[in-house]
C-alpha cells in the first residue's frame, strides 16, 4: 500500500516534494480508517457511539501517528529519501 501511494504521488511530482504530500495522506488516511474500524466495531456491539466517541477519536489519532506518521517515516527511510 505505501509503495502503491508513492507511485502514485512520484508520478504527478518530483519526489523532492512527494515527501511533503506523502506523509500527510498516510497520516489522514491511516485516521480515518482508524476511526471507521472503531465506528464498525461500536455498530456491531451496539455501542452507543456517543459514549465512545472519545475512544474513536483517540484510536484513530494513534493509528494515524503510529502507522501513518511512523509507518511512512520507515518506509521513506528505507527507500533512502
Amino acid at each position: 500500500m505505501y509503495t502503491r501511494l508513492w507511485n502514485l504521488i512520484t508520478k504527478h511530482m518530483d519526489e523532492s516534494h512527494a515527501v511533503s504530500l506523502f506523509l500527510p495522506v498516510m497520516i489522514v488516511g491511516w485516521t480515518v480508517f482508524g476511526v471507521a474500524a472503531g465506528l464498525l466495531v461500536c455498530t456491531v456491539t451496539g455501542t452507543s457511539i456517543m459514549h465512545a466517541l472519545a475512544d474513536l477519536i483517540c484510536a484513530g489519532g494513534y493509528a494515524g501517528l503510529v502507522l501513518g506518521l511512523l509507518g511512512g517515516c520507515f518506509f521513506l527511510y528505507r527507500r533512502g529519501l
